[in-house]
């Protein structure tokens, strides 16, 4: 109780200093979304504004290549990134990580119908061929721990092609990103996983010349978290 006091007691001389000062960000910030997201999840990171207009700021959402955008948020290029895991820390500088998650995602399996995948162990997947989009670290860590072959591409739309035309096995990603309805063409084909293969969470980083925001905006985070539902 004494801490949940000493919290709050700290949250409100943060938000008096913000309001005494002209808020924390006197400059709308602007925050990164993966251009390689499908539609669905853009749209539920766009949505994204309340908690920052909460502590008195404006977000310009940027679609920018995964692979490029924490590193543009390090060199003070870009505010902010969102959706990454908790992954990063002295291979990229200058990054401080709202310590709770914007988002909690399933990551299930998936493959083409007809395949004789049995999605439900994923250590028969050894030598299999996976699909990665440029930067996702996630994927990353779960082709090297399941041995997979791995082929890349720039974006949901492409890893899934391959998986209906065959070219990969199976693909990794949570409901909202694999089954946007926008992506019909090949995700109707599909076979999910009974179960998820890990959940995940996802959270907000920020270039450290911006920690007064990263702590005005972690008790918020609950508030506002991204779950699992599709638009």
């Amino acid at each position: 109780m004494k801490d949940s006091a000493r919290g709050l007691i700290v949250l409100a001389i943060l938000l008096f200093s913000m309001v005494v000062h002209g808020g924390p960000c006197p400059h709308a910030l602007t925050i990164s979304i993966a251009e390689s997201w499908p539609p669905a999840v853009q749209k539920k990171i766009e949505s994204f504004q309340q908690p920052f207009k909460e502590i008195g700021c404006e977000v310009i959402f940027k679609k920018v290549p995964l692979s490029r955008s924490l590193l543009m948020v390090s060199r003070g290029e870009l505010d902010g990134d969102t959706f990454r895991i908790d992954a990063f820390g002295s291979d990229l500088p200058h990054l401080v990580r709202v310590q709770s998650p914007m988002a909690r995602l399933k990551y299930y399996f998936y493959k083409k119908s007809g395949s004789d995948l049995n999605l439900d162990q994923p250590k028969s997947f050894k030598w299999r061929k996976t699909c990665l989009t440029l930067g996702n670290r996630l994927r990353a860590q779960v082709a090297k721990e399941l041995q997979l072959q791995v082929l890349e591409a720039a974006n949901t739309f492409q890893c899934l092609k391959m998986l209906a035309n065959g070219r990969v096995d199976v693909f990794i990603g949570p409901t909202l990103e694999v089954e946007d309805p926008t992506l019909k063409e090949y995700n109707s084909h599909f076979v999910r996983a009974q179960n998820p293969f890990v959940t995940a969470n996802l959270y907000i980083y920020l270039n450290d010349r911006h920690k007064d925001i990263a702590r005005a905006l972690e008790p918020l985070m609950d508030k506002y978290r991204i779950n699992d539902e599709m638009p």
